[in-house]
C-alpha cells in the first residue's frame, strides 16, 4: 500500500513524525529526506531541540541522519547509540546502522559492548552486524 503523503513543510513533517500512525511517521520521514540538505539539517535541529524526547521522533531522526549520510549530525547518532532508557531501544538500533552509513569507527567500542551486553536481541544483533561493516 502507498504511504500517505506529507507536505514538505517543517510543521507538516513535525506533526507527521509525532503521529502514532506509523505510515504517517514514515511519510513524514520521507518528506524530510526529500528536502534540500540545508533544510534537512535545519528541520532535524529544530525537531531534535523541541521533540528529541519523543521516542518515535528520536528513532526516525537517528535513522534519517544515517540514511541521508549527514556527517554534520554524527553527534545525534552518537547520542542515540549512548541512550540507555528502554523506550529508546529502537533508536539505538537505528544509530548502530547509522554508524555504518556515516563510517563512525569511533563508536566501535560502544557497539562491541552493546553486542555483548544488551538484553535485547535486535540491538545485540544490529551492533554485531554494524561492527563487521565498520571493520
Amino acid at each position: 500500500s502507498r504511504l500517505p503523503s506529507t507536505p514538505a513543510s517543517e510543521e507538516a513533517i513535525r506533526d507527521g513524525l509525532q503521529h502514532r500512525d506509523e505510515a504517517r511517521q514514515y511519510a513524514a520521514a520521507k518528506s524530510l529526506m526529500c528536502l534540500p540538505k540545508d533544510s534537512q539539517l535545519l528541520v532535524i535541529d529544530t525537531l531534535r531541540s523541541s521533540l528529541g524526547s519523543d521516542y518515535g521522533v528520536h528513532y526516525l531522526l537517528a535513522s534519517c541522519a544515517g540514511l541521508l549520510q549527514l556527517k554534520e549530525r554524527s553527534d545525534l547518532v552518537r547520542d542515540a547509540l549512548a541512550e540507555t532508557a528502554p523506550q529508546y531501544a529502537k533508536s539505538r538500533v537505528a544509530a548502530a546502522w547509522s554508524c555504518v552509513r556515516l563510517g563512525l569507527k569511533d563508536q566501535q567500542t560502544t557497539l562491541q559492548e552493546l553486542s555483548q551486553s544488551s538484553r535485547w536481541e535486535p540491538l545485540r544483533w544490529s551492533c554485531e552486524r554494524a561492527l563487521t561493516h565498520l571493520a
